[in-house]
């Protein structure tokens, strides 16, 4: 499961959900219920509300893909990317619903001060935003409030199981080199209607003689990436560490034989030919990436070793057929102006904030 920043969220709303649009014609029913967890019913307005959120923070895709993006299979997984958000969303509703139910058992809960900084968020929100982009969002105190409520519960909860975490990393877990390399592919080239067609053996004899030639150069300047650059060619860097890296296995054991800045023979793998040069035996950046990365894991592994056998325990049922009534006919977007941060900057050093005005346009 994915940390959800909560506090940046009931902050962001209020800068974030300002939106303009064109509506459909039928409007569902927004107080049935959408989904039942544990008991619990959610009503669809949640359901909507939180969709709608989301789709006004991937607006951006609207640039490349054009402002009917929703309705496009962008993933070529012949789905509408609106319906893998939208799915995306109830999980995750199920989620928050799972959490608010046993949040007690780690003696997580929502302090009044959250609670009246949620209440304010909520109603800064209802103002900031005219009453069409409200109904077209099914945002009400009640509904804003509560979705609010329910990320910052779970973010507690997550922070809850990641203060629990071993902090200690093996420090040969983490190491990170840094290679620079040269790549020259073997394969084939694929027509329009995919069709492959293999290099011949003269093709491939160039290509050798090509990357000859660069090594040459390379092992008498001491440069593969002036060699590589002189040739017209591609250099390229990456790091890796114990835990693997996107190397061919024959590239990473020539790299790790190497001493700092010295540059390996031409390796010849399955389908490419490669030079590599061990820029760093050891990256401090990278090295502590790794590391930063390695905590985050475990931080997810003590969350969802929590989170999970709770979610299997619970009896969930979806109404599938309110669910797809939420579709994707109006174009959500967010103002560009933006209010000094300053606005509302109290809860912590993380939270994002301003406010704006929007509206949704029929």
């Amino acid at each position: 499961m994915k940390k959800n920043k909560a506090g940046r969220f009931a902050f962001l709303l209020v800068t974030a959900m300002a939106l303009t649009g064109c509506s459909g014609k039928n409007r569902p029913d927004y107080t049935a219920e959408a989904m039942n967890v544990g008991g619990v019913s959610v009503p669809l307005g949640e359901v909507n509300f939180y969709l709608r959120y989301q789709q006004i923070q991937m607006q951006g895709f609207s640039a490349y893909f054009g402002e009917d993006f929703m309705n496009q299979d962008l993933m070529g997984m012949g789905t509408p990317y609106g319906e893998t958000i939208r799915d995306t969303a109830v999980e995750t509703l199920k989620e928050y619903y799972v959490v608010e139910a046993h949040a007690k058992e780690l003696g997580v809960t929502l302090s009044e001060e959250e609670k009246g900084r949620i209440q304010e968020a909520a109603k800064a929100f209802l103002e900031a935003n005219d009453s069409k982009a409200l109904k077209a969002m099914s945002a009400d105190e009640t509904t804003v409030s509560h979705v609010l409520s329910l990320m910052t519960l779970q973010n507690k909860v997550y922070d809850d199981r990641a203060a629990t975490i071993d902090t200690e990393v093996d420090p040969d877990l983490v190491a990170q080199k840094r290679v620079g390399y040269v790549m020259s592919s073997l394969a084939g080239t694929t027509d329009e209607e995919g069709n492959v067609t293999e290099l011949t053996e003269e093709e491939r004899g160039e290509k050798k003689t090509q990357m000859e030639a660069l090594l040459a150069a390379a092992k008498e300047s001491g440069d593969l990436s002036g060699a590589a650059d002189a040739q017209g060619m591609n250099y390229s860097t990456l790091t890796y560490g114990q835990e693997g890296s996107t190397l061919d296995e024959a590239v990473e054991s020539a790299a790790d034989a190497l001493a700092e800045g010295e540059i390996s023979d031409l390796i010849e793998a399955e389908e490419s030919y490669y030079i590599v040069c061990l820029e760093s035996a050891f990256d401090e950046e990278a090295t502590e990436s790794a590391r930063q990365n390695e905590l985050s894991q475990r931080e997810r592994d003590a969350y969802d070793n929590w989170y999970t056998p709770l979610l299997e325990g619970t009896e969930i049922t979806t109404n599938d057929e309110r669910i797809q009534m939420l579709t994707f006919d109006r174009i959500f977007s967010q103002p560009m102006e933006e209010v000094p941060e300053e606005t509302v900057q109290e809860e912590s050093s993380e939270s994002e904030d301003g406010s704006e005005t929007g509206e949704e346009n029929e």
